[in-house]
């Protein structure tokens, strides 16, 4: 393709569609930000003099607990901020900062998402006493996954900015479809790190697992929003492959098909069951258990490094 062809829009970009995602992304991110503070406040009234008057309970502090939905506030607002963009770049097709500060933003969000899940998932593990049961140790179980997913982020940010231009457009396609396969394979390894878990845990469960009914559901959530991802990786994946002329890049309906609605989805399903379904209230379930006279803290020594004095203040 010659620079004289390059055109930053393969169609005409529906600005009604665009408009309406901005409206949605809008109040489901501040949906979500009001029921975490909500919740964590809640949880935090709630537990309270239990971490201070038993500095021995497997606990997180309310800051690293409630950090871990941080990354999930930050993709929502990453999301709106690229459709409110992009509703300027369908007005100015040809202006170039707006297309490519919502091309990379439409491309980054859902990393930041997976994120979330990431950290969510092992906190839970570790309230369950189960890091053992998890792929990977549980010192480096979460950090591996960020890591990925942090370098996924940064390719995709990168090769998105170079799509802007003809000269670069080629390689910065290449360099975005490697940060999604990246973005794949970290994510692929997730969901059968899940599905192990929830196998093992039920084969195998410990005395705070099967007092906490929560983390069921919780880990169900996590999947489904995963697979979410998973398949919008893959579309974005397949759009970068057949190129700038392929059919996906050139059809933009596939955009909102297969990104836009399944991360709005993705959001509203997560905030739909954050009342009854959070890590704080697993840690809630997780304190009451190990609060139970049959609760034998002797039978959880140092497992994988995190062990049952760490307390309160440690995780901080």
């Amino acid at each position: 393709m010659s620079k004289d062809d390059f055109e930053l829009y393969r169609y005409t970009p529906n600005l009604g569609a665009a408009i309406l995602f901005t409206i949605l992304f809008a109040l489901a991110g501040a949906l979500f930000t009001y029921l975490l503070v909500h919740y964590s406040v809640k949880s935090k009234r709630a537990t309270a003099s239990e971490m201070r008057s038993q500095p021995t309970l497997r606990c997180y502090g309310m800051v690293k607990l409630a950090g871990a939905y941080v990354p999930f506030v930050v993709g929502c607002g990453i999301e709106f901020a690229g459709f409110a963009l992009r509703c300027r770049s369908a007005k100015h097709t040809m202006e170039l900062n707006p297309y490519i500060i919502q091309t990379v933003f439409l491309l980054v969000s859902p990393t930041l998402y997976a994120a979330t899940f990431y950290m969510i998932f092992g906190r839970m593990a570790t309230l369950l006493f189960a890091e053992n049961l998890m792929i990977m140790p549980a010192k480096f179980n979460t950090t591996i996954f960020v890591i990925g997913d942090v370098g996924s982020l940064l390719l995709q940010a990168a090769g998105g900015a170079m799509m802007s231009s003809a000269s670069t457009a080629s390689s910065g396609s290449h360099i975005v479809t490697a940060g999604l396969f990246i973005q794949i394979a970290f994510f692929g390894l997730f969901i059968i790190n899940e599905f192990l878990f929830i196998y093992k845990i039920s084969k195998k469960p410990t005395s705070i697992s099967v007092r906490c009914n929560t983390w069921k559901s919780l880990n169900i959530t996590l999947l489904v929003n995963s697979f979410l991802i998973l398949i919008r990786s893959i579309v974005r994946a397949v759009e970068f492959i057949e190129g700038y002329d392929g059919v996906i890049a050139s059809h933009e309906w596939f955009l909102y098909v297969f990104d836009a609605l399944p991360m709005f989805l993705l959001v509203i399903a997560f905030a739909a069951v954050f009342p009854w379904n959070n890590i704080f209230r697993i840690q809630e379930e997780s304190i009451q258990a190990q609060q139970s006279t049959k609760f034998d803290s002797e039978a959880y020594p140092n497992v994988d490094g995190v062990s049952i004095e760490d307390g309160y203040t440690s995780k901080e």
